[in-house]
């Protein structure tokens, strides 16, 4: 009895695991271009500056 609520145990926990890693993996992807946008704004403000400053 206590080897099957144990296996039951592991796997329950090995299932929310799953869950939560496939959450992370998600929640990344979809702010992976949001990072990469505000990198390529944070470029070009740069840019924009330097050129206001050359006059």
């Amino acid at each position: 009895m206590f080897d099957v609520a144990l296996l039951f145990i592991i796997a329950f926990s090995g299932g929310i695991i799953a869950i939560i890693g496939l959450f992370v993996i998600l929640a990344r992807r979809i702010s992976e271009p949001k990072k990469a946008l505000q990198q390529r704004i944070g470029n070009l403000e740069v840019e924009v500056w330097k050129l206001k400053n050359q006059k």
